[in-house]
């Protein structure tokens, strides 16, 4: 039987360690002294190393020729540790040995001394699924063991651990390790089993371990198994990924508002057997990407020239806010996939948030601005007060954005602060000053903001000469008055097409006056009666 390339490359010198030098180090270190303590405890994600160094650790307490803190790697004692055949060293899997009866029958053993080893170790893997039963024995014996006892803990959430434990073990946290030195460790092999990688596979097998050299050695495993040349295509086939352009089109997608265009890609990818869990982890990193090179300018590691170039043109159609945000909501879906029943259904909820939000993000995006043309004389009407004269919206001149409003100066009127005018007297309605540009302002909204461009479909707009009043429904002023960011993108919208910031508020209709004539007191009472009202006649 063929061994799995994990097995056969696992680490038994700490040389041998990838990516945790300064664990390797400090434990090297007290080898050399002759300082080994009693209690050890790794803590990190999978694939990083925790049990390999508890194996090594346990060879080099027990090695008969040790070079400079390192196990030989060729004594008997080494040997047999290798090969499982030295009794003295014992791997508890505490994921299904997690009782308290488990843990007395290691101390029932503690005090008997080694048989062919210095030391008796007890490497305890997921020692976290231990029950609380089981810890409270443990505790005694783990602060005070024999001196030929080392106990060795290993676990994957550290948060679960009892603070007493931790308490009586030297703790070392193994981080993630790097995606570069995956990459090298994955062409080392792939030389020694003769197996042609290229470098572009190697990347991306490195991405997709996520800080796992384990999970690496596997996908390998995985794709030599189809015999010539690993690349990124045959890797990305066996993986269910495809390259990174896709989160271009879904980004691009999610950042027009295009809501049909974002869920047929999502379909798409569902289609090639993309998993919803990786593909979030593809997008949170897709946008953390866009974000390291527009704020720090940085270096991607795991990305090549040509898609550093990509992310440096791509990044610029962001503000650093909208990024952020996007990686927040991502990352809230990331925390409620692993508690969702459906993970299809959760990412599409995160990404539809993402596009309903495109109001502000297109209202913010960079234009390539036309050239201002000069502006026409703006026609006087005489408005049913002859008192009242309203100057007309100016013609289109080539703005695109309240960037470019830049001639006509936002009203300075103190009574008319610049933001929604609700609690300013409203005026009744003189039956005369609609705004003629209303339909092309509302199209502009529905592109940056589609529910409220749904909402005003109905709507009408008056000018008053200093603001913009709303005759629209009830529910639509609401949506208005509460929602300032549809405030915000509704007066940028009127800017552009008028040339002119209007404050604005509610319109509301001039009431008719109540019959004072008895002409009109006769059409009343007649009104009442054929509503059904019993009029006495004196």
């Amino acid at each position: 039987m063929k061994l799995a390339l994990y097995r056969k490359y696992r680490p038994t010198r700490f040389d041998e360690v990838v990516g945790q030098e300064s664990v390797t180090a400090a434990l090297k270190n007290q080898l050399r002294a002759g300082k080994l303590g009693h209690a050890y405890l790794f803590t990190g994600v999978r694939g990083t190393g925790k049990t390999s160094l508890a194996k090594i650790l346990a060879k080099a307490a027990n090695c008969l020729d040790l070079q400079d803190g390192e196990p030989c790697g060729k004594c008997e004692i080494c040997r047999g540790i290798d090969n499982g055949t030295v009794l003295d060293v014992t791997e508890i899997d505490a994921a299904s040995n997690n009782r308290v009866d488990d843990v007395r029958d290691i101390l029932e053993e503690v005090t008997y001394a080694p048989a062919v080893s210095r030391m008796r170790v007890y490497i305890v893997d997921e020692v976290h699924m231990l029950t609380p039963q089981a810890f409270n024995a443990l505790l005694k014996t783990l602060e005070e063991p024999p001196k030929h006892v080392l106990f060795i803990l290993a676990t994957t959430e550290i948060q679960k651990m009892p603070a007493t434990i931790l308490s009586r073990c030297q703790r070392f946290d193994l981080k993630r390790i790097p995606e570069e030195k995956i990459a090298v460790r994955l062409k080392e092999v792939a030389q020694k089993e003769e197996i042609d990688l290229t470098d572009g596979a190697a990347t991306l097998i490195a991405r997709l371990a996520d800080g796992a050299l384990r999970d690496a050695l596997s996908i390998l495993d995985t794709s030599a198994s189809l015999g010539g040349t690993v690349d990124e295509q045959t890797v990305q086939r066996l993986t269910g990924v495809t390259d990174r352009t896709y989160l271009f089109q879904l980004s691009d997608a999610l950042k027009s508002g295009d809501l049909t265009g974002t869920l047929r890609i999502l379909q798409q990818l569902y289609s090639d057997g993309i998993e919803p869990g990786r593909l979030l982890n593809e997008m949170i990193r897709h946008y953390r990407n866009l974000l390291m090179v527009r704020v720090g300018k940085v270096t991607l590691n795991d990305c090549s020239n040509e898609m550093q170039k990509r992310y440096e043109f791509e990044s610029g159609k962001y503000a650093d806010a909208d990024l952020l945000k996007n990686l927040n909501v991502l990352s809230e879906a990331a925390d409620k996939m692993s508690r969702s029943l459906d993970r299809e259904v959760t990412i599409e909820l995160a990404v539809l948030s993402l596009a309903d939000r495109r109001g502000k993000q297109a209202a913010r995006e960079p234009v390539v601005r036309e050239p201002v043309t000069e502006k026409k004389p703006a026609p006087v009407r005489q408005a049913a007060d002859a008192a009242a004269v309203i100057p007309e919206p100016p013609e289109r001149t080539g703005i695109k954005t309240y960037d470019d409003i830049e001639e006509i100066p936002p009203v300075s009127d103190p009574e008319l602060p610049d933001q929604m005018a609700f609690d300013l007297p409203v005026p009744e309605d003189s039956g005369s000053d609609l705004l003629p540009d209303w339909e092309e302002i509302i199209a502009l909204v529905r592109k940056k903001n589609g529910m409220l461009g749904s909402v005003l479909a109905k709507s009408k707009a008056h000018l008053d000469g200093k603001r913009v009043l709303i005759e629209a429904s009830e529910v639509a002023m609401k949506f208005i008055r509460e929602n300032q960011e549809s405030n915000q993108t509704l007066k940028e919208a009127i800017a552009e097409v008028t040339g002119k910031y209007y404050p604005i508020g509610p319109w509301k209709k001039k009431e008719q006056p109540a019959a004072e004539t008895s002409g009109g007191l006769q059409k009343f009472l007649k009104a009442a009666e054929s509503a059904g009202v019993d009029i006495v006649r004196r």
